[in-house]
């Protein structure tokens, strides 16, 4: 069912990165994009995290994974390769495939079997889903991916029986995903609502140099958002990110100070620090 899905995406956003564009039927992802889901195996409940960092030349990203299963914290460090799919590649090309995202924007099929659409309520907001559904004769199977973005909203995998695996989805105990969290339905944000006073390209510039520091840039927001003197879209606060700013941050600012990337990239960071709670908004 997942190959189905990916095999009928079209073209993909732009990345923040300057030069750097998202190839026809690879993941798109930006810096900083993250995904938490309640997850469920053998009925064991755990809280996952997808975390996305820095570009790795043209094709790759680095991707944090976080599971926390009854309290204990387990982190994992990989690299994505955008075009395939798959994290952790060998070099002779295998690896594992990263199976909360496809590409995006995804297009419908009408003559595949078990695919549909449907709006799903998220947090809010009303998301277009694209649903693959299949009922074989050992497990129910549905994957729910979000329209637009390529993020996956549920995945549902249900046994009936415990005995022989016919297929990759055919699974012989419960397996559950189901998104919680996520910035990534920010793309969606136009010019017209951001509110960024010009003078503060001065104040990235100075912190991309290094003439200020990180505890001064994050004052420095976190004083004209509470004051109203600039305003960013909000999104809900993810207590498990790192309380770090990370590189690709300061590169952003540099990036928009120096005209290089949009005002929506530049809050792209700025929202990133205030859901990390580095900033408190």
């Amino acid at each position: 069912m997942i190959a189905g899905i990916t095999g009928i995406s079209g073209n993909a956003f732009a990345l923040s990165q300057p030069n750097i564009d998202c190839q026809s039927g690879s993941i798109c992802v930006h810096p900083g994009d993250f995904m938490t889901y309640s997850t469920e195996f053998e009925k064991v409940p755990s809280i996952e995290t997808y975390t996305f960092g820095d570009y790795i030349g043209t094709d790759k990203v680095s991707v944090s994974i976080t599971s926390v299963l009854n309290g204990t914290k387990i982190q994992s460090n990989n690299i994505l390769d955008l075009k395939t799919g798959f994290y952790n590649e060998t070099a002779n090309g295998s690896g594992l495939p990263i199976l909360v995202m496809v590409p995006t924007p995804i297009n419908v099929g009408k003559n595949i079997s078990g695919v549909s659409e449907k709006t799903q309520n998220f947090n809010g907001s009303q998301r277009d889903v694209v649903s693959v559904a299949n009922n074989t004769a050992t497990s129910t199977n549905e994957i729910g991916y979000d329209k637009e973005t390529g993020v996956l909203m549920y995945l549902h995998l249900i046994p009936k029986s415990a005995n022989a695996v016919t297929s990759i989805l055919d699974v012989s105990f419960p397996t559950k995903y189901d998104l919680i969290n996520t910035n990534m339905f920010a793309n969606s944000v136009t010019q017209a609502d951001l509110q960024i006073p010009s003078w503060i390209k001065n104040n990235a510039k100075w912190w991309a140099q290094g003439s200020l520091t990180d505890d001064d840039f994050t004052k420095g927001i976190q004083y004209m958002v509470q004051n109203g003197m600039m305003k960013i879209p909000h999104t809900q606060s993810d207590s498990s990110l790192p309380h770090q700013i990370p590189s690709w941050v300061k590169t952003s600012a540099g990036w928009w100070a120096n005209g290089q990337i949009s005002d929506n990239d530049f809050v792209k960071g700025i929202q990133y620090l205030a859901d990390s709670n580095i900033i408190h908004v």
